[in-house]
């Protein structure tokens, strides 16, 4: 019988909700469960594979296209048993599962969402040093184009030196955005545009690897910023360096909603935070739970990946922090690019300034 801390958790819940089975399909599950990479199109939720845990056992299901890939490459976990069908027998799949659990006692992922994400947000022991790693890369990423984007570069071709910068690091890029000049100011979720940079850009990326996920933002200009980007940038990371600072494990969303919206009228711009999202909870989906009224009684608890991404029209400040017992680490820090110190309540939070080319 396989056991390790994850399925030990999933048979806690199947205890509690008084089930035999827990059917993972979704890729996030599953790459949580493995530590590998559970697709094959990297938009889509479902995976190629399916994972059912019960009290006594541990079964992959998978088709015969995939079965030796996920085995011998991906998957960081021993199986009690393997049932592989041919691809184009699909029904299969259903009559191999009931060979193991009646359908009244299945659970599927999507039914216990709430209750897996839970589980999956909060990371230990090997997940908590991958992510540290994961971060250093993506922020060398992100950064290395800003270093070496030229003016008269499309939009497209920053995007695409973002690709490639993180594929050469073992990095999925799942969010690729750029944006030059006038659009920073227009665009808060800048797919890339034929447009191309004369002074300015803002360039986005959330990488995924092993499941993982890992976001950063970084500006850059060629000459001196004018004023307004200056003071819409300073205003922005006081916003991000006050939702940092109090990120810490206890304090709920409820909470932290009206800091930052407070943050916001203390920069002077008081109306700002409505127009784009602000992050929140990140791990196995780009965020697992945004910062919403909605969410109000949702607990920051130790163990967990955020990213909050505030942003002022042409101005945005992003990276991804892991919480501690005494407070966040910022996993997405290289050293590498310039930083301002922010003073936020009674700590002091380092930002990425606009690197000035």
């Amino acid at each position: 019988m396989v056991e390790n801390r994850k399925v030990h958790r999933l048979r806690e819940m199947l205890t509690a909700v008084n089930k035999t089975g827990l059917l993972l399909t979704l890729q996030k599950n599953i790459s949580w469960l493995t530590n590998g990479r559970s697709f094959i199109n990297t938009a889509s939720e479902k995976s190629p594979a399916h994972i059912l845990v019960t009290k006594e056992k541990i079964g992959l299901f998978v088709n015969n296209i995939e079965a030796e890939r996920l085995i011998e490459e991906e998957f960081d976990l021993e199986f009690d048993y393997t049932e592989v069908f041919p691809w184009y027998e699909p029904k299969q799949f259903e009559l191999l599962l009931s060979n193991y659990v009646d359908k009244q006692d299945l659970l599927f992922d999507l039914q216990v969402e709430e209750q897996l994400l839970q589980i999956r947000t909060i990371l230990t022991g090997e997940d908590r040093k991958e992510v540290r790693e994961q971060g250093t890369l993506t922020g060398e990423a992100v950064e290395q184009v800003a270093f070496e984007l030229k003016q008269g570069e499309s939009e497209y071709q920053l995007a695409g030196r973002l690709a490639k910068c993180c594929l050469e690091r073992g990095l999925e890029p799942i969010v690729n955005l750029a944006a030059v000049d006038d659009r920073t100011f227009k665009r808060r979720h800048p797919l890339p545009t034929s447009n191309r940079l004369e002074r300015y850009a803002m360039l986005v990326v959330c990488t995924r690897k092993k499941g993982k996920i890992v976001s950063a933002s970084r500006l850059v200009h060629f000459g001196e910023p004018s004023d307004t980007i200056k003071e819409r940038h300073r205003g922005v990371i006081a916003v991000d360096s006050r939702l940092i600072a109090s990120t810490e494990p206890g304090v709920d969303f409820h909470t932290l909603y009206e800091l930052m919206q407070t943050a916001y009228s203390d920069a002077g711009y008081p109306e700002e935070w409505r127009y784009h999202h602000q992050g929140g909870l990140t791990g196995y989906n780009t965020r697992e739970k945004l910062l919403l009224p909605d969410h109000a009684d949702c607990v920051v608890q130790t163990g967990q990946v955020f990213a909050w991404n505030p942003s002022i029209a042409g101005v945005k400040s992003e990276d991804t922090i892991l919480v501690g017992e005494d407070g966040s680490e910022n996993v997405s820090y290289t050293g590498n690019y310039p930083m301002l110190e922010v003073k936020a309540g009674n700590k002091v939070v380092e930002r990425p300034d606009i690197l000035i080319r």
